[in-house]
């Protein structure tokens, strides 16, 4: 009978297209058992220009897809280990700040324990000045408007800035260390909206610090700091009235 469909649902006499057989085959994984004539008349053209078998087509996307299993897998191990480090570090750093006494123990203790950190070359506290603000001479204070016009996207956006800065502002930001720094990390020490100070981090790897990179930990940071910066400024100018 001329119009008896076939297994694959076409009608004698219509082209069957690559779409359908594909389709066919999905459906039919075990198609090939028992098909050793076809199999071995069947090659794939291969990226050297020599012809392969089906089966070592097969094998070569099975071991390529393998490869990527193992790069995601290697990538997620790295972000956990990463995220265990800075909770030990953020874990560290909040006892740290519970025993400061004064500003300039909040902006030594922030600075030492975040240079500590395996994935940190260089690091600086930058202090917002500020009327009420008495720190030791080795403390880094500068003034709002400075800041706020050479990184104007923090102030703006209130959340850890990351991705390529100007050599100006590198050098800026890591005096002495600007050579060695390739990618940064630019972080507000908020409280109540209010910038307080900037936390600077320095990598020496061209794109560790990225415009994809998950900024969680940096802006927790951020906002611990800045709370225990703000109670301290309260109780120093409350004692000095």
């Amino acid at each position: 009978m001329s119009n008896e469909q076939s297994d694959t649902g076409q009608t004698a006499g219509e082209q069957i297209t690559a779409d359908q057989v594909a389709d066919y085959l999905r459906e039919h994984p075990d198609f090939f058992i028992g098909q050793d004539a076809l199999l071995a008349e069947l090659s794939l053209p291969h990226a050297s220009g020599k012809a392969i078998s089906l089966l070592e087509r097969q094998v070569t996307i099975l071991r390529e897809r393998g490869i990527e299993a193992r790069q995601k897998l290697n990538n997620l191990l790295e972000n956990a280990r990463n995220n265990d480090q800075l909770f030990d570090t953020t874990r560290n750093l909040v006892l740290a700040l519970l025993r400061a006494a004064n500003v300039t123990e909040i902006a030594e203790v922030t600075q030492d324990q975040l240079a500590n950190h395996a994935n940190i070359d260089a690091c600086e506290f930058i202090l917002i000045e500020h009327p009420e603000l008495s720190t030791s001479a080795n403390t880094r204070v500068e003034p709002l408007a400075s800041l706020r016009k050479d990184f104007s996207d923090v102030f703006r956006l209130k959340r850890t800035h990351c991705g390529p800065l100007s050599e100006e502002q590198i050098a800026r930001l890591f005096p002495g260390n600007e050579q060695e720094v390739r990618s940064t990390a630019l972080c507000p020490v908020i409280h109540n909206s209010e910038v307080l100070a900037l936390l600077a981090f320095g990598n020496k790897q061209d794109n560790y610090f990225n415009v994809n990179l998950d900024t969680l930990f940096l802006d927790f940071i951020g906002r611990v700091v800045g709370s225990v910066l703000d109670r301290q400024l309260a109780a120093e100018a409350k004692a000095s009235a």
